[in-house]
């Protein structure tokens, strides 16, 4: 761990043990970096606070605070750094200084979903600060261990700190994509009715979501054309059962060769709904506003094969 530390160590006699610096960049970038990345955390909700009250101009009023705090935690991890025998106090204190303000932008605005840790947004965001500032500085103390005549001093965490920020959006996207996925195949499985299923080679499952009235399953047409294919709750199913609301005012329905036609104004109606074999409820919902035949449609509603479940998770999480 010494000859590793070289290049971001003194190499000058100072008097002072290498393993205190050692220690100092460690405890900075694991310890000072957190705690650091917790104040524009706190700026941030008192901002909001202020926002909310109507005391929106009292936000000016923070920026000479977060000037005076910024350049406090910079001064002291210099001066930690400099006491420690660091070859570069001052350019690690502001890299380990602008990565504990810089991440909590990042993880909360552009990667809110970056959240390696079970916990809160606090916990997380000073995690990945501590790791971020960790690898930045390890990345210089590697490339000035393994170079003879090129010495880049903090450069290379700098290179490093960057590319970790700039790769939190695509993770935290990606993390995203399996959060929905996940949930998408729990819905899926969990639902203890039989599924409504529409089986039409123009429409394709792209995505399910669980509504009040049961399971929403959303097909995507030609162009920018969705249908809705809705499973109702067994509840729902029953009572008030497939003519619920057609007394409201505004609201007609027709009964057409054994399906509900619900109308909510002149023109194509806006919802068809059909009794499943086992008495289920399940209804076809355009998108508002779009022209769909839904008689026409509702000859390929069917109720789900059996172990065809795997088969619609497969189509909304591909």
């Amino acid at each position: 761990m010494m000859g590793l530390m070289e290049g971001v160590l003194s190499r000058a006699p100072t008097g002072r043990p290498r393993g205190a610096a050692v220690g100092a960049i460690l405890a900075l970038c694991l310890l000072g970096a957190p705690l650091m990345s917790l104040f524009p955390l706190g700026i941030w909700d008192a901002a909001h606070a202020l926002m909310m009250s109507g005391a929106g101009l009292g936000v000016l009023l923070l920026a000479p605070v977060v000037a005076g705090v910024v350049l406090l935690m910079s001064w002291s991890a210099f001066q930690w750094s400099a006491r420690a025998g660091v070859s570069h106090p001052l350019a690690s204190a502001a890299l380990v200084t602008a990565t504990a303000m810089v991440t909590p932008l990042v993880s909360v605005v552009l990667a809110p979903h970056a959240t390696p840790l079970p916990w809160g947004t606090a916990v997380n965001v000073a995690f990945l600060t501590g790791v971020i500032s960790t690898l930045g500085m390890g990345a210089s103390v590697l490339v000035q261990r393994f170079s003879v005549r090129w010495r880049p001093g903090t450069l290379p965490a700098v290179v490093v700190v960057t590319a970790l920020l700039a790769a939190l959006p695509g993770v935290s996207d990606l993390r995203r994509e399996d959060a929905t996925d996940e949930r998408s195949r729990a819905l899926i499985m969990s639902f203890d009715r039989t599924i409504a299923v529409l089986d039409h080679p123009e429409w394709s499952l792209a995505q399910v979501h669980e509504v009040n009235d049961g399971l929403r399953l959303t097909y995507h047409g030609s162009g920018r054309a969705s249908l809705y294919v809705l499973t109702w709750s067994q509840e729902r199913s029953v009572d008030p059962g497939v003519h619920a609301e057609c007394d409201f005012p505004g609201v007609w329905c027709r009964d057409l060769d054994g399906v509900v036609l619900v109308h909510h104004a002149e023109g194509h109606p806006s919802e068809l709904r059909i009794h499943l074999d086992d008495g289920t409820v399940a209804s076809l919902l355009p998108r508002p506003g779009t022209a769909t035949d839904l008689v026409e449609l509702s000859r390929s509603l069917r109720s789900e094969h059996p172990g065809e479940r795997g088969t619609l998770i497969s189509s909304v999480t591909g």
